[in-house]
């Protein structure tokens, strides 16, 4: 069992790789840079304000490494065709489940270590903490992990109390966090230890491993991570559900002003679930980016680029009807239909930039930063949709 877990371990690396390449792209690594940067920066300077003592600091990093734990799931690599082939092999499950908790604890406690690594420079600005303390909250991250990994696990067996197994699950590293940081970091680490041994003392799933919750749980891990490869590329296993939506309406008589061709678009840009929802949510996280970025001229860079990211992502709409025969019969001649493609795709940049723009005011409400930003947005916008995306689709 442990070899077939290789094989689809294997399997899966590959698949995963298919997908990366396709996120780390030149754009992207570019954007990385800048957004890192920036972060990196405004981080800097946030700690120079944090004075000692601060009540609330507390809370953050119980909050914080409380929850971060739940980051990275059991990753069981479990298919649907299992309970009929694997079923007389249900008692031999365990070193596959061995090998599939070892598998997540890599990249598990990867990004769990990384976070906490993140959050230290804060906790030392806030509250007193000596070197072998701040080891002891590293260790106690790694085991809260493994514990973490280990109920996952237990969640599979046929006897599990889901109920009380959620509740340990949520409630424990925040129990262990606040002991941690109210108080002593020794003394959390201590119930930590005690959590992580009673945890794996009664792991068991052997003889009374349920396919059925093992087979859903793979199946919403891989459903999230394909969610979050959707947002960069088409993944076809994300399929878009039809579901009405009136409130749309509005928004596509607007885009939809002109000729055949404009309210094709428009229906086809708001309709189209992973073009109009990658549109959203990378708007939206320009928002979030833009409105902690202090420095005024790393704001309108990031601006730039991010509105760059954000139309560029339009080109796949130039093509959207191509399959549709009875759209190369309209009477309309090829420069409409450009002219249509390059008027819609104006209009989102618009509304793009306006938002953007907005976001940049921050927490100072910096106006005339967020004017020079809208300015900005709004000649490049239109720059994009009107020479860039009509040259690249040409």
């Amino acid at each position: 069992m442990g070899d077939l877990f290789e094989q689809r371990r294997r399997r899966h690396f590959v698949l995963l790789m298919k997908y990366w390449r396709l996120v780390f792209n030149d754009h992207f690594i570019i954007a990385l840079f800048f957004l890192f940067g920036a972060l990196a920066y405004t981080y800097a300077q946030m700690l120079a304000y944090v004075s000692p003592g601060q009540w609330w600091a507390k809370l953050f990093l119980t909050l914080w490494l409380g929850l971060i734990v739940h980051v990275g799931r059991l990753a069981t690599l479990v298919e649907p065709a299992d309970p009929v082939f694997l079923l007389p092999q249900t008692s031999s499950m365990i070193s596959y489940f061995r090998r599939a908790r070892y598998y997540s604890l890599i990249g598990g406690e990867t990004i769990t270590i990384l976070a906490t690594v993140v959050v230290l420079p804060f906790a030392m600005a806030t509250v007193k903490l000596t070197g072998f303390e701040v080891g002891e909250i590293i260790a106690s991250m790694v085991l809260l992990k493994f514990a973490h990994l280990i109920l996952a696990q237990r969640h599979l067996s046929l006897i599990a109390n889901l109920t009380m197994l959620n509740v340990a699950d949520f409630g424990e590293p925040l129990v262990a966090q606040a002991i941690t940081w109210w108080v002593s970091p020794t003394w959390g680490f201590v119930a930590t230890i005690v959590m992580s041994i009673g945890h794996f003392a009664h792991l068991r799933v052997t003889e009374d491993a349920d396919w059925a919750k093992a087979i859903r749980f793979e199946r919403e891990r891989m459903e999230s991570v394909y969610r979050f490869f959707n947002l960069f590329t088409d993944v076809p296993q994300v399929q878009g559900k039809v579901k009405r939506r009136a409130w749309a309406n509005g928004l596509i008589n607007w885009l939809a002003k002109g000729n055949a061709w404009t309210f094709l678009y428009a229906r086809g840009l708001v309709r189209n679930v992973e073009l109009s929802g990658l549109i959203a949510r990378l708007t939206a996280l320009m928002m979030v980016v833009l409105f902690f970025v202090p420095l005024a001229w790393l704001n309108t860079a990031l601006l730039v680029i991010g509105l760059y990211l954000i139309i560029t992502q339009l080109t796949p709409l130039a093509d959207h009807f191509e399959a549709k025969v009875f759209t190369h019969v309209y009477p309309f001649p090829p420069k409409e239909r450009q002219a249509a493609f390059v008027k819609v795709t104006t209009k989102v940049a618009v509304v793009v930039a306006v938002l953007l723009a907005v976001a940049s005011l921050g927490a100072g409400l910096d106006w005339q930063r967020a004017g020079i930003n809208l300015v900005v947005a709004l000649i490049e916008g239109c720059l994009l949709t009107r020479y860039y995306l009509k040259t690249r689709i040409h």
